[in-house]
């Protein structure tokens, strides 16, 4: 049986300056480490991987604003509010 051990350094201070495909590998990387769980190390390796990922995503990603404004509470409510009064009888 041939056992091969692999060592790998990351600068997590330095995450920002990384490429995205590397940043995945080492995501990866990070997720099969075989260090017991709970291994403080390990888990802020992990955590702080996974905490730049996201940030990369949201910064491209913008938010939905479009369909969340004060300006179509009006017309909706014109809308929703039209066929009831169509309803009324006058008397």
């Amino acid at each position: 049986m041939t056992i091969t051990t692999i060592t790998f350094e990351v600068d997590s201070d330095n995450l920002a300056q990384l490429e995205d495909t590397y940043l995945a590998q080492l995501w990866h990387i990070g997720q099969a480490n075989p260090a017991p769980f709970g291994d403080p190390a390990a888990c802020n390796l992990a955590e702080r991987l996974g905490r730049e990922i996201i940030r990369r995503w949201l910064a491209q990603t913008g938010p939905e604003l479009w369909t969340h404004q004060g300006r179509h509470v009006t017309p909706s409510l014109a809308v929703a509010i039209a066929p009831a009064k169509s309803l009324e009888v006058d008397p």
